[in-house]
Formats: C-alpha cells, structure tokens, sequence
C-alpha cells in the first residue's frame, strides 16, 4: 500500500486526527536535525545537502511505515466490506457463475448515462432478485458519490448498511486526502524542494568527494618567511 492510500483509508476510518498528529510531530523532528546540518560550518554546500538528503530519506521512511502500520489494521474491514457490498460474497449460487455475472453486470451498469437511469437499474433489479446487478449498481453509485442511489440500495440491504457506510467514507476520503498528503511536504528541506523523491533517493546514496585541504607552505620560500635573513642590527 502506497502512503496516500494509506492516508486515505485512515480518513475513511475516522482517523484524520492521528494522521495529521504523526506528520506534524514528524515533519517538527526532521527540522530540527535539518537545522543541526545547516548550523555546521565545517561541511561544504554539496556535503550538507547529502547529508539533508539521508535525514530526509529517512524521515519519510519512518512516516510511510508507520502510516501504513496504522493502515493495516483498517484495510483488512475495506477489502471485505467491498466484497460483500460491491462483490458477490455471501450471494447464494455457484462462486464462479456469480463472477461472471458480476462481470456481466459491470457492463450494463457503465451503460446508464446518468442517476436515474443508474436507479432504475437498481429498481428493477431489486424488484427481480438480481442481486449481482444491485452489488454492481452500489460500486458505482460510491464511485460517483451518488448518495440517493446509494441510500436506495442501503434501504432494502440494512445487513449492509455499516459497511455501505464506511465504504462510502473511504471513496470520500480519496478525494479529501489531498491536503494531508500535501502535509508529507513539510518533511522535505527547503535545499531539496522541487526534487523528485526518487532524485532524492539517488542524492543520499551519492556521498560528495571529500574537499582537499589546503596545502602546507614547504621548501626554501617557506622558511624564508618564516624566518626572514638576518639584517644589520
């Protein structure tokens, strides 16, 4: 699971708070150290952006593991709640012509034109028993937020009414998780934004070629300096 999936499916489960508690806390951990690099005078330009490089690196990487960590307790209701509101799971009949009929009924529900097209589908279905095309009508009508069709589908399904919810919540979600997903930025150093996170990656495996030190002064020229010719007192 990618991190903006995982932020999406932690919105859907009500967990806005905690995700945005966790970036903030992260994002004020990676300044500090960002600040410890910038405050070292000894390290040249390219050696400070390597090195705010590897912090960045490795600050996202705590964040993506430990938003998925927290993901991946909720994920597991998702896939099941999509199986039995928008699948075929716990429908009577044989598993493999239920599939197939889910495929059938996919093609006829991307046909509908509009809302209430898509509602009389869902009429008829229900009114016939056809309950792989009324699973088929609730994907869509999450996908498009279509909340009248959806309710239609919840009132004659109230064994599925919570998971109808919370998939609800989670197509929602999608669409809402932009602005906690931009708060990933607030990771980034201001010496590397508008870098690809990929760049970044090859940035901190790539350590700069140690600066040579200045040379020491040697042969005659030094010591004459050093110790200039006696003159007449």
């Amino acid at each position: 699971m990618n991190t903006q999936d995982a932020i999406k499916a932690l919105m859907a489960a009500g967990q806005e708070g905690d995700v945005q508690q966790l970036l903030t806390k992260k994002s004020d951990d990676a300044a500090m150290g960002y600040r410890r690099i910038r405050e070292d005078k000894m390290t040249s330009d390219a050696g400070q952006r390597w090195q705010l490089a590897n912090a960045y690196t490795r600050a996202r990487t705590d964040v993506d593991k430990q938003l998925n960590d927290m993901a991946s307790k909720v994920t597991r209701t998702d896939r099941d709640d999509a199986e039995r509101v928008f699948g075929v799971k716990g429908l009577p009949g044989d598993e493999a012509s239920l599939v197939i009929s889910r495929r059938d009924a996919s093609d006829r529900v991307a046909n509908a034109e509009d809302p209430k097209e898509l509602r009389e589908l869902l009429r008829r279905a229900t009114r016939s028993g056809d309950e792989v095309l009324a699973h088929a009508v609730a994907e869509r009508a999450v996908e498009e937020q279509d909340v009248t069709t959806m309710n239609q589908f919840l009132a004659d399904r109230p064994a599925l009414d919570a998971a109808g919810e919370r998939l609800w919540n989670m197509q929602r979600a999608s669409r809402d998780s932009m602005m906690l997903t931009m708060g990933l930025l607030d990771l980034m150093p201001a010496e590397l934004q508008g870098m690809a996170h990929d760049d970044i990656e090859v940035l901190a495996q790539t350590q700069p070629a140690a600066e040579p030190k200045p040379a020491l002064a040697t042969g005659f020229g030094a010591f004459h300096v050093m110790n200039p010719p006696f003159g007449d007192d």
